[in-house]
């Protein structure tokens, strides 16, 4: 009986035992099949990389240079210095990896303005002064947006590195939808370290990168005729640098679409001349400079407006100007530029413009100008910086005759005309992706002429508006 007992004892016992590692068998087979599930999971979270391809990597890195690209002041405070990066990495036997990334903002303004003209004409032969009808004052409050998307891709390959630079932009005002619109469109080959080739629409080399308009944040300010800027172009460009020297030069389309006395009919204008535009350029911790020039064949006789044909006294325009830089370490930057040229009458759109970098008006009267400005950025804290500047330029007509469709046939013996420019920003960046700023513009112009109609009546025609603005801009980045 008692051997009995024992027996059972030990067979109870025999079970517990059984059934205690049967449960630890459990757990483990359970935390496997979890371990399995985590990893499935993984897998199918993870992005489809292509055949032949063994990593695609997504990360945030620096703003993207593009080779012998130049990237005027406002468009990199716009995007920012960061952007998101796409790399895909081949196998050992497959062709050469892909770069792409893309970054962007949107932006929005409210911005006051104030317009004051005071335009007159006085007949020379009886000394009447005539008040013109667009005499006076004006003033308009508005909320302008902008977006912005830039995508760039590259590609390793044998003979050196391949890439394009894409960028679309939209602008609204108000109640409507905002037109997109490319405002560069580039690609590249470097061919060397040194050696780059590329083309396509962007600005031109002949533009000064320095001064009022070049160096300045301008959001919706830099809407005064102070710039330095030919206008941006289609072209072909040959770039080299090493280390803190470079050098460019471009072969760039001279027509001008849709900018003869402002005229939306506009059906072309000398659309079969070329130019050409250079640079030199040194870029240093302390100092930087340039110097560039810019000539455009402007020579047609004949311009269509309206389905009229005009004859036009068109010129060749050519510009000469340097830019330099002085760094005082993290503290402050002060920026110069000069610039003379001769031409037609042009009319280049600022930064804070919609339409910046195009030429937005072109008349056939030939004029010199000549022009100097300045400005002035500091880092009050690691988060808030403000700017100052200041530019001036003259221009000096020459005696022409112009046939206009409003006015007919009219003789001037040259045009006076001079402007002052002040403007100055103060910008808050809690963070990378977001810029709160206050900006302000004022300038005055002084213009004069003696103008002979087609009845040989004799006028002193003077103009001196004056332009104020002011903006809160906030702009949001990814």
């Amino acid at each position: 009986m008692k051997s009995i007992k024992l027996a059972l004892m030990g067979g109870a016992a025999l079970a517990v035992t059984s059934a205690a590692a049967h449960a630890d068998d459990l757990d483990a087979l359970k935390a496997q099949i979890e371990t399995l599930n985590a990893r499935v999971a993984a897998m199918e979270a993870a992005p489809a990389v292509p055949a032949g391809y063994s990593l695609l990597a997504i990360s945030e890195g620096p703003r993207v240079v593009t080779p012998g690209l130049n990237d005027t002041a406002s468009t990199i405070a716009a995007f920012g210095d960061k952007a998101t990066y796409i790399s895909v990495l081949p196998t050992a036997d497959a062709p050469a990896g892909a770069t792409i990334t893309w970054s962007g903002y949107a932006r929005a303004g409210l911005v006051y303005k104030d317009s004051t003209t005071d335009f007159k004409v006085k007949n020379k032969e009886t000394g009447e002064e005539v008040e013109p009808e667009d005499s006076g004052d004006s003033d308009d409050t508005d909320v302008l947006a902008r977006g912005q998307i830039r995508v760039t891709a590259s590609t390793d390959t044998a003979v050196g590195e391949v890439g394009v630079d894409i960028r679309l932009r939209a602008n609204f005002d108000g109640n409507g939808n905002g037109d997109v619109y490319s405002d560069v469109a580039w690609g590249y080959w470097s061919m060397t370290p040194e050696l780059t080739f590329g083309g396509g629409y962007a600005g031109s080399l002949g533009n000064i990168g320095y001064g009022y308009d070049g160096a300045c944040t301008c959001y919706y300010t830099d809407n005064a005729d102070v710039a330095f800027n030919p206008g941006d172009v289609t072209q072909f460009r040959l770039s080299y640098a090493s280390g803190p020297f470079s050098m460019a030069a471009a072969l760039e389309d001279a027509s001008i679409n849709g900018a003869f006395v402002g005229d939306s009919g506009n059906e072309g204008i000398h659309a079969n001349k070329l130019g050409a535009a250079g640079e030199i350029k040194y870029s240093g911790d302390i100092f930087n400079g340039e110097i560039a020039g810019v000539w455009r064949a402007r020579d047609d006789n004949k311009a269509t407006v309206d389905g009229t044909e005009y004859e036009a006294d068109w010129t060749d325009l050519w510009q000469i100007g340097a830019g330099m830089a002085f760094s005082l370490g993290d503290i402050a930057t002060l920026s110069l530029a000069g610039a003379f040229g001769e031409g037609p009458f042009e009319s280049v759109a600022g930064s804070g413009s919609n339409d910046a970098g195009e030429i937005t008006s072109a008349i056939p009267y030939n004029q010199s100008w000549w022009g100097v400005s300045g400005l002035i950025s500091a880092n009050l804290t690691d988060a808030i910086h403000a700017e100052a500047a200041v530019g001036y330029k003259s221009r000096d007509g020459d005696s022409a005759s112009i046939e206009t469709v409003e006015a007919g046939l009219l003789t001037t013996d040259g045009i006076d005309w001079d402007q002052w420019a002040v403007l100055g920003g103060l910008y808050y960046d809690p963070v990378d992706q977001l810029t709160l700023g206050i900006e302000a513009e004022y300038y005055s112009t002084n213009e004069s002429a003696d103008i002979t109609n087609e009845a040989g009546e004799e006028f002193r025609v003077t103009s001196d508006p004056t332009n104020f603005s002011v903006d809160f801009v906030t702009v949001w980045r990814f």
